[in-house]
């Protein structure tokens, strides 16, 4: 019995391990078929792959029933008779008309294709009533008229032209048709030649007369909005309406003075070295593209790589899904690609603004360093307009990425040690010293680090020395503030609302000022966040809120990108911010509030946000070299165009604690209330704390200063500008 008993607990042990057995057979053969329903899905890209079949053989047909018919059939027989009678000598344009339809069908076009059909169309119609016009109407519809003319198509338009109007009248309204078919056709092509021939117009004419003066700035709603071909320009969200501020008491007098009287010539862009101009590595992604579809075809996941751009650091994979598949399946497959790949460092985000795929970014075995005189020579000619336009980089696919800081309106840069982020403002900078005289664009750079801006110092450009002590930029802050305030009642004065608009009128009127723009280059803002955190912070929160409708703009680098660095009153109000190789995705979220930024590749590899895309786009920021910056800085100074604008920044007082005394006893009962309404105006203030509407409204003005809340909308509350966390952090340092 004990021995029946043994066999049977054996038995049930090895049916146990059977079942096991099947149980995984049968896992197997349901990931299978899944993979093979997957497979018999009809996915956009085979739906292209049956057109483009489907056209080229319909091509081929054609080709032998017009040129060989004898090859073709009786059906190729009869098809070719019909063609000859309905379109007459067009018939001889069908096969190449299927042969464009099989291209376009294979390379999936990313142009508007029904345009491009409508305007084609347009034009073979056209074609075949200029072949019949010259025809007598009274033989147009015979048989031998039809097959050496425009067929029954060409007849049935030529016929009722040539009777009503004539055979000038209708020659007018066919060329007229046909004109009109190309530019539907061809729109796109038609308006970047002509902004290239425009271009190298305006070159060649600037180039004859080198010592042209640049005339000022036309009025805002002349100036040219647009974009070059090949050139990706950020603009920014329209300039609001700002309530202007009260004088604030014990501003300092200052008035800049006129630069003194000279010629100056920009200096020229062949001070820059320059490589191959889109010199990318010619290196094959056909590997990497089979290893991706593999991956995850192999997890059961219906897609293909339908587009590689290769740019000058990564190579971006354009994945497409096929119907009813989830986005996230292809996410949660990050890391099994990257082990496909032998690349630790890709990047995955979904979806490609604009398109329907998921990129998939992955680093190229070889980098192609981008140039800055390469960039450079790919700018557009200074306008007005354009004065403060800066070439970053190159992007994903080699085209030039460029900011225009009049439109972001201040930049914020962040990222570790080594990772690129003091070459790009190098570049930045270097791009506004090659545009700009001294007379129209002023710089004041603060350099806490002591050794980045020793370059500059010397140039007319200055406002003042490069700056090193964190007391010397709590007052140049000051100042720039000062100066900010005192723009804004000139602008009152003149009835106007920007800076551009201001000096159109300077330039008619010599008793007026005509004001530069003023650009403020900090380095390194966490050592002055240790040093004069309240003073430092007050002034940026003031300019970066209210600054830019009168042309002081902010380009700011932190290598410490933490939250008391980056405090969220300054990261409200500077919405356009780059971010260079940082250690981890937190660090990524404080610059950028997505992760990414922990898997770039360092050395002038970013991610960059200009305020107003939905996703950061990965650009390979231009390089500058030493030896390049001291030719354009000597080739500056050299000229002696004078002192131009100085500033005593010993004059400049600091007095934040007498105007923290000065605040309403109010202020922070106020603040704490709108910052957990959401919302402030004078009128909730008044009911609130039981006040008069003046002292409201002062309250109101004193948290705009502050940057509590957000600049005035006309009717509707003003917004609050920081979270309940941030007002208790920013509350806390205001006790300190």
């Amino acid at each position: 019995m004990a021995k029946s008993g043994k066999k049977g607990k054996a038995g049930g042990t090895r049916k146990k391990a059977g079942g096991k057995k099947e149980k995984a057979s049968s896992g197997k053969e349901k990931k299978k078929g899944d993979r093979e329903e997957a497979g018999r899905r009809l996915t956009p890209g085979r739906i292209r792959a049956i057109y483009g079949v489907s056209f080229a053989a319909l091509a081929v047909f054609t080709f032998l029933c017009v040129f060989a018919s004898a090859s073709a059939g009786i059906v190729g027989g009869g098809v070719r008779d019909a063609m000859a009678w309905t379109l007459g000598l067009g018939r001889y344009v069908v096969p190449f008309a299927f042969l464009a339809g099989a291209v376009m069908a294979f390379k999936k076009p990313e142009v508007r294709v029904w345009l491009l059909a409508v305007g084609t169309a347009i034009m073979f119609v056209s074609v075949l009533a200029l072949l019949h016009i010259t025809t007598d109407p009274s033989v147009m519809f015979e048989s031998n008229e039809l097959m050496s003319g425009g067929g029954v198509v060409g007849a049935v338009i030529a016929w009722p032209l040539v009777n009503l109007v004539g055979t000038i009248g209708a020659y007018i309204f066919v060329v007229a048709a046909l004109i009109s078919g190309i530019v539907i056709a061809f729109e796109e092509q038609i308006s970047a030649g002509w902004r290239s021939l425009v271009k190298k117009r305006a070159g060649e004419t600037e180039q004859a007369a080198p010592e042209k003066t640049v005339q000022g700035p036309k009025p805002a709603a002349e100036r040219r909005k647009g974009k070059s071909q090949d050139v990706k320009v950020y603009p920014s969200k329209p300039i609001p309406t700002r309530e202007l501020q009260e004088e604030p008491s014990g501003q300092l007098p200052m008035k800049i003075a006129k630069p003194k009287s000279g010629k100056y010539k920009l200096p020229p862009i062949s001070i820059l070295t320059k490589g191959h101009d889109k010199a990318f590595s010619k290196q094959s992604n056909e590997e990497r593209k089979k290893a991706i579809e593999h991956t995850l075809q192999s997890m059961g996941v219906d897609a293909r790589v339908v587009k590689v751009s290769k740019g000058p650091t990564v190579s971006l994979f354009e994945v497409e899904v096929g119907t009813g598949e989830k986005v996230k399946r292809v996410t949660e497959l990050e890391q099994d690609i990257a082990y496909a790949l032998g690349s630790p460092d890709i990047r995955i985000y979904s979806p490609i603004p604009g398109r329907q795929a998921i990129g998939i970014e992955v680093p190229n075995n070889m980098r192609d360093t981008v140039l800055l005189g390469d960039v450079m020579q790919t700018l557009e000619p200074v306008k007005p307009h354009n004065q403060l336009t800066m070439a970053v980089g190159r992007g994903m696919s080699g085209e030039l990425v460029v900011l225009d800081l009049a439109q972001l309106p201040h930049l914020m840069l962040a990222g570790s040690t080594g990772a690129g982020k003091s070459c790009c403002i190098n570049s930045l900078i270097c791009c506004l010293l090659f545009r700009n005289r001294p007379d129209e664009v002023k710089l004041i750079m603060i350099d806490p680090k002591f050794v980045e801006f020793t370059w500059y110092d010397g140039l007319p450009h200055l406002l003042c020395d490069v700056i090193n002590e964190p007391e010397f930029a709590a007052k140049a802050l000051l100042w720039a503030v000062n100066e900010m305030d005192r723009r804004y009642r000139l602008l009152q004065k003149q009835k106007v609302v920007h800076i551009d608009d201001y000096n159109a009128i300077a330039i008619k009127d010599d008793e007026l000022e005509k004001l530069p723009k003023i650009v403020i280059v900090i380095d390194e803002l966490g050592d002055l966040m240790i040093v004069a955190r309240r003073e430092v912070e007050s002034s940026i929160s003031r300019l970066t809120a209210k600054a830019r409708a009168v042309g002081i703009h902010m380009i700011i680098a932190t290598q410490r990108p933490s939250v008391d660095v980056i405090t969220g009153v300054i990261k409200n109000n500077i919405t356009a911010r780059i971010a260079f190789q940082v250690a981890s995705n937190v660090d990524s979220r404080t610059i950028l509030g997505t992760k990414g930024a922990e898997k770039l590749l360092g050395k002038g590899d970013m991610l960059l946000d200009p305020g107003n895309i939905p996703q950061p786009e990965r650009v390979q920021g231009a390089l500058v070299q030493q030896k390049e910056i001291e030719f354009l800085t000597g080739y500056i100074k050299q000229q002696k165009a004078g002192d131009g604008v100085s500033i005593d920044l010993d004059g400049v007082k600091i007095s934040t604690r007498d105007k923290l005394e000065d605040r309403d006893p109010l202020l922070d009962e106020a603040a704490e209330f709108v910052v957990l309404a959401g919302e402030a105006s004078a009128s909730m203030l008044q009911t609130t704390l039981k006040v008069g509407y003046a002292r409201a409204r002062r309250i109101i003005v004193e948290m705009s200063e502050l940057g509590i809340v957000g600049p005035h909308q006309g009717s509707k509350p003003r917004k609050v500008l920081l979270t309940p966390e941030e007002f208790r952090e920013w509350k806390s340092r205001s006790n300190d």
